[in-house]
């Protein structure tokens, strides 16, 4: 793998030791075995480099037509959630609300209401996160390579993965709170696991719980 280089190595995926080159980030085809099924290919991993979109597009031209039919489809968003929310006695909407910055509005909220379910959550955590603290409670706990664990091993760290899927999509919840030594064990997770957005969300959340006064503060006030 390298940065100057416009071929990027495929290699075999490690959750433990596999990492993206400096200013790249490591794209991932990952293949489990289940109970009923052997996993199809090996998983693999490639670092290859962002995608500077400023820098690269020079011409967004054939974008507009994505572009426009996205802002059509949260306008529409737009007016069906107005309709609802007025019993259905909506009588007209207003160029602000279907502005561009009203459709950009709507998306982040619908995207904010609908991946950070507590369904996505654990769904991201199986396929983004699990392996890497699989091997970090396996280093934790002393039993050395991962490809090596007993079956009660195994057992023991797959309870613990749980606990951590667990609170993970518990912060699906508005009203969840954790411990500040609980949210910052699971910070330090997000912070070595590939960011993306659903990461970038759910570090925010924590970040947000962190500084909300506890129930011993506010008497105090």
């Amino acid at each position: 793998m390298s940065n100057v280089s416009i071929a990027h190595t495929i290699t075999k995926f490690d959750a433990k030791l596999s990492q993206a080159l400096s200013g790249q980030r490591l794209a991932k085809c990952r293949y489990k075995t289940t109970a009923k099924q052997v996993a199809k290919y090996p998983s693999v991993c490639v670092s290859v480099p962002y995608i500077d979109v400023r820098a690269q597009v020079t011409d967004f031209t054939p974008l507009f037509p994505h572009i426009q039919a996205m802002l059509e489809n949260a306008q529409d968003g737009i007016i069906r959630s107005l309709y609802e929310s007025s019993d259905g006695t909506l009588g007209q909407v207003t160029d602000s609300d279907l502005s561009i910055s009203a459709c950009i509005a709507y998306l982040e909220a619908e995207s904010q209401g609908t991946r950070l379910t507590k369904e996505f959550i654990e769904a991201w955590f199986d396929s983004s996160v699990s392996d890497y603290v699989f091997a970090l409670i396996t280093e934790k706990l002393g039993y050395g390579d991962t490809d090596n664990l007993t079956p009660d091993q195994e057992l023991t760290v797959k309870k613990h993965v749980n606990g951590y899927r667990g609170m993970y999509s518990a912060l699906a919840g508005g009203k969840t709170m954790y411990q500040p030594n609980q949210i910052a064990s699971l910070r330090r997770v997000l912070d070595i696991v590939d960011t993306d957005d659903t990461c970038e969300k759910l570090k925010a959340r924590l970040i947000k719980m962190s500084e909300t006064p506890k129930m011993e503060e506010l008497l105090e006030l």
